[in-house]
């Protein structure tokens, strides 16, 4: 049973990647321009030229052949050798991934430890002046664009304190303390907005669950009130709450090159906006297809979960 279960959602998994795949390669073909016309320049090449590029990178072959070679490579974990930089897009990649996991992690941790209690206690004390004011703070700071927040960061800190923190990135293994420095300003930037949205959320779940029957019944026995709302109320409220974050987690993915580009960090998402900007399509393509395995990934994930989380799921 659980063997046909695995299995099943291995090659789910697999059929879902594989059209992501297809999307993403026939997208990376209609960026405007071509590749090379980069490679060999926009004047004085010739049309003999042109094309020996386009041979050597086997451009002049049908899309349908330019797409199974990439996959072949691709699933051996070769995505090529950028044409800009002459480096394995592969190796590029192994370097800038711990720096966007690096950041994704840090935001959702944070993000989850400033808006799961706020939502709580906003749930808890519903229309009075503690829910009021925590929703009208971080509602306020959610309408706030991530990038005017991180320069109104880097503003305020190059004045009152240019030297508490690290401004070039420094990898956690090689100096923890320094990379919470180097971290700090860029997780401050991305975890403001996205606690306002697990506080809301959080809040709703709680508000939802806190109508129940079985509530009501507990405080008529004389249930005290804490347990009711950390133990009974905050344990059927995490279904949607993991959802959102898994969700949550995939959207900020996509949301890293403002703040990679705008903080200096050498990520996933600094490293996309490079491609694209040079038109390095196999980088273009590899970043494109981490970000969607990683997203993928993390829905399968949230998808095993939800049944441990909330025994209805399990019927």
């Amino acid at each position: 049973m659980i063997a046909r279960i695995i299995t099943k959602r291995v090659l789910s998994l697999a059929t879902v990647l594989l059209v992501v795949s297809v999307l993403i390669f026939t997208l990376g073909t209609l960026i405007p321009g071509d590749m090379t016309s980069v490679l060999v320049g926009q004047e004085g090449a010739t049309a003999q030229q042109f094309e020996a590029v386009r041979q050597r990178l086997g451009l002049d072959q049908p899309l349908i052949v330019q797409y199974f070679h990439w996959l072949a490579s691709a699933v051996q974990g070769n995505f090529g050798t950028s044409p800009i930089t002459g480096r394995s897009v592969a190796a590029d990649l192994a370097q800038q991934i711990p720096v966007s996991a690096d950041l994704a992690i840090l935001t959702l941790v944070f993000s989850t430890l400033v808006g799961v209690p706020i939502g709580i206690i906003a749930a808890v004390h519903a229309n009075k002046r503690a829910d009021v004011a925590a929703r009208a703070v971080l509602l306020t700071i959610f309408s706030i664009p991530v990038f005017v927040i991180g320069i109104v960061l880097l503003l305020v800190v190059s004045a009152v304190a240019p030297d508490l923190f690290q401004v070039s990135y420094i990898p956690f293994t090689d100096d923890p303390l320094g990379n919470l420095r180097s971290m700090a300003l860029p997780v401050i930037a991305n975890t403001l907005p996205f606690a306002a949205m697990t506080m809301q959320l959080t809040r709703s779940a709680m508000l939802e669950v806190l109508r129940n029957p079985f509530i009501v019944t507990a405080r008529a026995v004389g249930v005290r009130s804490n347990r009711i709302h950390y133990l009974h109320a905050l344990r059927n409220a995490l279904p949607p709450l993991v959802t959102f974050l898994g969700f949550q987690l995939g959207v900020m993915l996509g949301g890293l090159i403002v703040v990679e580009q705008l903080f200096g960090l050498p990520g996933l998402g600094r490293g996309l906006l490079e491609a694209i900007n040079n038109r390095d399509y196999p980088a273009v393509t590899a970043t494109t297809m981490v970000f969607a395995i990683a997203f993928v990934l993390i829905n399968a994930v949230i998808d095993t979960l939800y049944p441990i989380l909330d025994p209805r799921q399990r019927r």
